[in-house]
């Protein structure tokens, strides 16, 4: 007898090899089927709630976020907002020189605002001061870098203080120009003053508590004035009056 002639006699052992079923199904593969929908049905349960959600940015922790008046950081200051909306309702629109000193009045608003937000953000970096830029007629310094370095706790009081004065007195001499040209009371003129004097006051307050750290009686800053005696004078002895 051919054992090739038919592969009837070797069916039984074949069955037991795969491991099939008396269907025909292997159970092997049954099971792979039934782990892959798992994780399938896992990985959907995973995603899909989270697939309809968006960062949200809380507060004003995430950038320069204008206020009602258009003003860059304007929310960080109801005083700030009202100032530029007093001047922009009453300062004609096309006017070069006006257009320019409004400018310019709410750059130096926005500065100290912006400021104020990022020293006060709990992330401590630059996000809203990052994008202003630098003015030598009202800046000593990059208001993002002084910001820097105020988390650094290594700004100087006296540098921190011509900063906040220069642009006291700058925001004013605007506010002095814009009064003019849009023929403002002296009531009028002095809420004016004082609305810019509350903003200035509140964002150097922060700074100061957020800027000016403790620094050893030994170490000063660079940026500060100290004594220097050049090396070569160190060779000489003191001079007592005699040759």
């Amino acid at each position: 007898m051919d054992p090739f002639a038919s592969s009837s006699a070797y069916t039984p052992f074949n069955a037991g090899l795969g491991g099939e079923s008396a269907g025909g199904i292997s159970w092997f593969w049954i099971f792979v089927g039934v782990v892959v929908a798992t994780l399938i049905a896992v990985v959907l349960y995973m995603v899909l709630p989270r697939a309809s959600t968006r960062p949200v940015r809380e507060n004003f922790y995430g950038g320069a976020i204008s206020g009602s008046s258009g003003l860059a950081c304007g929310r960080m200051s109801a005083e700030a907002e009202a100032l530029v909306s007093m001047f922009t309702s009453r300062v004609l629109a096309g006017k070069e020189e006006d257009d320019l000193n409004l400018r310019d009045l709410k750059a130096v608003l926005s500065k100290m605002l912006c400021m104020k937000q990022d020293l006060m953000a709990p992330q401590q970096t630059i996000t809203a001061a990052k994008e202003l830029g630098f003015a030598t007629h009202m800046d000593i310094q990059p208001v993002a870098d002084m910001t820097a370095r105020c988390f650094s706790k290594t700004v100087p009081e006296r540098d921190l203080s011509i900063q906040f004065e220069k642009w006291r007195d700058f925001g004013l001499n605007m506010i002095s120009r814009l009064s003019a040209s849009a023929d403002l009371t002296e009531a009028e003129v002095k809420k004016a003053e004082e609305l810019f004097l509350a903003a200035w006051k509140d964002a150097m307050d922060v700074a100061l508590t957020q800027c000016i750290g403790r620094v050893a009686k030994d170490k000063v800053s660079p940026h500060d004035a100290a004594p220097h005696t050049p090396d070569a004078l160190n060779e000489l002895r003191e001079y007592d009056g005699y040759y």
